[in-house]
Order: C-alpha cells, then sequence, then structure tokens
C-alpha cells in the first residue's frame, strides 16, 4: 500500500492470512470430487469489465495456489448497473446494482462465490451471505488525471468528471471553481472521454490503474506521465477515499465449502479495514449517496481512523455556495477498533 507524507514508512508487514484450520475436517489435500474422479468445480461471479475480470482472476489465483485440485470457474454476469450507464446511480437503485444480481445467483446455486469491489457494495446484503474474505489492500488513493502540460490553480474553473459526491465536495474543496460532471462507464471509457475533451479532468481510484496496469503502482510516485496523460495521487488528506476503497471483497453463503476456502485465502489486515469502515457507514446510517470518506490505517497493532462529512448531499449546490467539509481523526489499538468507531461518529 502506498504510504504518504511519511506516515508508515517504517510500517512492519503485519498482513497475515486466515489458519488453515478447516471445518468438518475439509481441507486442501482432501477435497470431495465429482463423478468420474474429476475436479471439484467452483463458479466465480464476476461482472464482465476489465477491471472486474482483472480482480476475479486475483481471486481465482489465489485460490488456486491454496486449492490445486480444484477447477475455479469463471461466470461473467451482467448487472442493472452496466446495462445502464446513462444516468447517475442515484436515479436508479444506488450500489445495490451492481451486486444483486450475483446474491440471487449465489442463493440459487448459479454461482458458488462473487467478487466485488468492496467500495460499491451496499451495506445490506442478501439473507444467507456475507463478505467471508478479502485480498490484501491496494492504494486507497485516488487520482486526479488530465492531459499532460496542463496545471490548475486553486482559482482556476474546469470541468471535472466524476459521479461521486464524495469526491465532488472535495474536488471543490481544493479548487472552489471547479464544475463537477457525472461520468459513468468502465475505466477505458472513462479515459478515452477525456482524452475527446469532454472533461478537463477525471478522477478515479487508484487501485483500478493500477490492477489494470494502465500505471505502475510498485514505485512510490505523487505523479506518473504516460501516453500524453498525468496521473496524480492525491493525499489521503485532501482526497478522503470511499470506505473500502482498494479492497476486492470475495461474498459467499455464510457456511460452506466455498465459504472456507474464502476464508482459508482471506487478508486479516484488509478484512479489519474493511469491517471497520462499513461499521462506520452503518453506525452513520449511511447509504451509497452520502458525502463521506472513511479510510482505517494499520501500523502494527495501532489503527488511525480518519471521517469526512461534506454538509450536504445534492450535487447540485450553487457554484458560489460555500462547501463545508468536516474532518476528524482517532487513533489508538487495533483491538479496540469498535470504540475507535464510537469515538469517530461522536
Amino acid at each position: 500500500m502506498r504510504v504518504e507524507n511519511g506516515h508508515g514508512k517504517n510500517k512492519p508487514n503485519i498482513r497475515k492470512f486466515a489458519e488453515n484450520d478447516m471445518a468438518d475436517g475439509f481441507n486442501s489435500d482432501g477435497l470431495d470430487c465429482e463423478s468420474g474422479g474429476q475436479k471439484k468445480t467452483v463458479k466465480v461471479g464476476t461482472r464482465g469489465s476489465m477491471l472486474a475480470l482483472a480482480q476475479t482472476e486475483l481471486v481465482i489465483k489465489a485460490l488456486k495456489e491454496r486449492f490445486p485440485q480444484v477447477d475455479f470457474q469463471m461466470v461473467t454476469m451482467s448487472t442493472r448497473g452496466d446495462r445502464d450507464t446513462s444516468r447517475a446511480l442515484l436515479e436508479f437503485g444506488g450500489k445495490a446494482v451492481f451486486v444483486e444480481e450475483f446474491e440471487e445467483a449465489i442463493l440459487k446455486g448459479d454461482i458458488d462465490v462473487a467478487v466485488h469491489s468492496a467500495k460499491d457494495m451496499p451495506m445490506e446484503i442478501m439473507g444467507g451471505l456475507t463478505i467471508s474474505g478479502t485480498l490484501p489492500r491496494a492504494c486507497p488513493q485516488d487520482i486526479l488525471i488530465y492531459k499532460s502540460g496542463r496545471t490548475f490553480d486553486r482559482s482556476d474553473s474546469f470541468v471535472v468528471g466524476t459521479s461521486s459526491l464524495r469526491r465532488q465536495y472535495q474536488i471543490r474543496d481544493m479548487y472552489p471553481n471547479a464544475v463537477c460532471k457525472n461520468l459513468r462507464g468502465n475505466v477505458g471509457t472513462r479515459i478515452q472521454k477525456l482524452e475527446d475533451g469532454e472533461y478537463d479532468a477525471i478522477i478515479l481510484a487508484a487501485a483500478g490503474l493500477e490492477r489494470l496496469g494502465i500505471i505502475d503502482g510498485s514505485a512510490e510516485c505523487l505523479e506518473v506521465q504516460k501516453d500524453k496523460l498525468t496521473f496524480r495521487y492525491l493525499s489521503t488528506e485532501l482526497m478522503l477515499p470511499a470506505a473500502c476503497q482498494g479492497i476486492i471483497a470475495i461474498e459467499t453463503r455464510t457456511s460452506g465449502e466455498a465459504y472456507d476456502m474464502v476464508r482459508a485465502i482471506n487478508d486479516t489486515e484488509a478484512y479489519t479495514q474493511l469491517t471497520c469502515e462499513r461499521t462506520v457507514l452503518n453506525r452513520l446510517n449511511a447509504g451509497c449517496h452520502e458525502p463521506i470518506g472513511v479510510y482505517s490505517e494499520l501500523y502494527g497493532d495501532h489503527m488511525k481512523l480518519s471521517l469526512m462529512k461534506a454538509d450536504a448531499a445534492s450535487s447540485d449546490k450553487e457554484k458560489d455556495e460555500e462547501i463545508q467539509i468536516h474532518r476528524k481523526t482517532v487513533e489508538g489499538n487495533t483491538a479496540d477498533w469498535e470504540h475507535l468507531v464510537e469515538n469517530l461518529i461522536k
């Protein structure tokens, strides 16, 4: 994970995978096979975008390394959110439009596992299902993308493409004269719209850009120049991420072999962050439309938990109206994260 402003430069690597103890004697050395001695098949559901496929491949790779005897099959599905790209999510169902069809498919037995970007998951998931594991968290930051050679001063007026209220309010806090316009579509489509001049800049998550190989996230950097575009990492102090940004969530039934397999590859640090950040949203009774950012940082046994809230939940405020951004940070022992959550939301 990228570190910023000196935070975490000596951060110990505390990522540990879950213990391999499997329920009811289920383990990687003794999977039941289908008739005829063929490998057991586990169906992994995913959306069809390049980013969704890349993230699902990471999950399947981790599962195959742990369970080489199992045949993990990718099942591509289309969601309501994928089919309707002309409207803002606010208009037809919010984050659930990317998830509900997968949950129905798990409950019907059409798939065993679903892979999601954790930040796109609604707070309420269907009964009988759970987020059973995560992979290690990628860079949580947002990136401002614009054509190379362009510069932005605080007083400049320019058009920024983003559908996120959280991003809209924070970019307006950085650039009061910025005009935010709705931006939908997959990563490639959004970048193409920037190149075509529909926007002066767009904001995307660093994790997706790095997982797609559009930019190299291996080096510590603040800015990347590539293909006549500038990719500028925005510090979390200025642009607090969405809850769970950069985390891949793996959803299954609440028990069973698929659940056990996912638990075996679970990254405990990322899972702790996911649980903590989703709890903040739940305690705030926040849906998918509020301009709220939540970010937890783990340094060994120490947790730093940050919250950003804007003063309204509308994207059409008058341009000259002042935006009130409220930020709060609490710190303490990771084991006491629930107490930190309560202090944060006071």
